[in-house]
């Protein structure tokens, strides 16, 4: 399992009366800046997403201190587009032009109608151009990663309906994609991928949705792969689990964790995740804030 230092009380990003979720941090300059979804409360958890989440902005200059809200910048739009009805997943990375977002929309709130796209421009803040159309991908493509492999294409990776996970290959992140291998997990579902290449493999970080591989039903799983197809169960070992401890001595233990990204700060790197307390049950109600825990690097 990854080794955590405590987390900072306080820190991370929480908005009253809305449900926040799916965490995606990019740092310009002296500024880390947030992208992540939100609906209202008065919709429920989770599934009032799916017709009223929106992709808001938040920004600190100290990964110890609290985000701040600054702006919505992705949400309903008129037309007949792939994200009229909501937009989801938010996934931020820098581009030879400026910097990609990608995320997942529907056109009617509906499940099966879930796709992937993404919006473009040269600022973190402002600018942010939608494309038209999702990319031609399985039915409810969704929690969409992308990483650009060493020798300069893309790899995209997405998860179905039943949590199924596959990987699509495309010249530019901007697409035409091709699907090249499907369920890479058939022994269990999993979900929330982030993946990245450190430089001899690529890692994988996820949710091993009903602990078929980690023994921890929604609990974290990491793998690694040598070719970012081909991903060797023998590879998977327990990422996180539910127990969070704080530099204030307090303690929390988890109803869910979900939706891991890593951001490499320098030679620092802070584990991102979605954390819900205090609802009826894991699956419903309660509170939801985007965590920032760092990682101690061995």
């Amino acid at each position: 399992m990854l080794k955590f230092k405590d987390a900072v009380a306080g820190s991370g990003f929480s908005m009253e009366g809305y449900f926040v979720w799916c965490g995606s941090v990019i740092k310009e300059g002296d500024t880390y800046y947030l992208f992540a979804a939100r609906w209202p409360k008065e919709y429920k958890f989770p599934e009032g997403y799916l017709n009223y989440s929106e992709i808001v902005l938040a920004t600190t200059k100290d990964l110890a201190k609290p985000f701040q809200f600054e702006k919505v910048l992705i949400t309903k739009r008129e037309g007949d587009y792939w994200d009229s009805a909501m937009a989801h997943n938010p996934y931020i990375f820098r581009t030879e032009e400026g910097y990609a977002l990608y995320y997942i929309g529907s056109p009617d709130g509906g499940v099966e109608t879930r796709a992937i796209g993404f919006a473009t421009s040269k600022s973190l803040t402002d600018g942010w151009v939608r494309s038209d159309k999702a990319f031609v991908l399985p039915q409810d493509a969704n929690n969409p990663c992308p990483v650009q492999t060493p020798e300069g294409d893309w790899l995209l990776y997405f998860r179905d309906t039943n949590c199924h996970v596959s990987v699509a290959r495309g010249k530019s992140y901007k697409g035409p994609f091709e699907v090249v291998a499907y369920d890479l997990y058939p022994e269990g579902g999993v979900e929330d991928m982030f993946i990245y290449w450190n430089g001899q493999e690529y890692v994988m970080i996820a949710e091993d949705c009903v602990g078929a591989y980690t023994g921890l039903g929604k609990g974290g799983l990491k793998c690694t792969s040598n070719d970012g197809i081909h991903w060797p169960k023998e590879n998977i070992e327990q990422a996180y689990d539910f127990h969070v401890k704080y530099n204030d001595g307090s303690e929390l233990v988890l109803q869910r964790r979900e939706r891991p990204t890593i951001f490499f700060d320098g030679d620092r790197q802070y584990l991102v995740t979605t954390a819900k307390i205090n609802g009826e049950n894991q699956w419903s109600g309660g509170d939801t804030w985007n965590m920032i825990q760092e990682i101690e690097v061995e």
